[in-house]
């Protein structure tokens, strides 16, 4: 379902969350999903508890999808971004929690983000490269560090300035 197609719509921000099986991230999505975005859980392992997650969020009104991605694996990530395009439309919002691999996502994010989106990486995960983070900045996409707790006020922060 691409929520850009009607051209009536308020278009909302599709988010995709990394760690999604894991209790941070399952929280986040939670959250953002009562704020009726489109949510791409990401996740490798625990797949029973991504699928009660997604059922969680679809019972309450909520859009979403598990993607299985490998973010050490460049095709892996491709794919996700792929997957995730034809499931909700351009990607807005990356939320990065997990500790491990981020080159290939941050990578990925830079071109595949939405022009003025934000990717947001917690500080238990790989810091974005300079390099990276500069071409975010020069297609207008937020770049924020911030502990676990620290993501929704700063997500809450990027929609009230680009979405009013």
């Amino acid at each position: 379902m691409d929520l850009n197609a009607d051209p009536g719509f308020a278009r909302l921000a599709v988010a995709m969350i990394t760690g999604g099986s894991a209790r941070p991230g399952r929280e986040v999505a939670r959250e953002m999903a009562s704020w009726a975005w489109p949510i791409i859980l990401v996740y490798l392992e625990d797949q029973s508890r991504v699928e009660a997650t997604v059922a969680e969020i679809m019972s309450s009104g909520g859009a979403t999808v598990a993607v299985r991605a490998d973010l050490a694996d460049e095709l892996d990530v491709e794919r996700l971004f792929a997957e995730s395009t034809a499931a909700f439309g351009d990607v807005d919002v990356v939320v990065h929690m997990t500790a491990d691999h981020a080159a290939f996502l941050y990578q990925c994010a830079a071109t595949h983000v939405r022009e003025q989106g934000a990717i947001v990486s917690t500080t238990a995960s790989e810091p974005i490269p300079l390099q990276v983070a500069s071409q975010m900045r020069g297609r207008a996409i937020a770049v924020g560090r911030v502990p676990p707790q620290g993501v929704l006020a700063f997500l809450d922060r990027w929609r009230r300035q680009c979405h009013g």
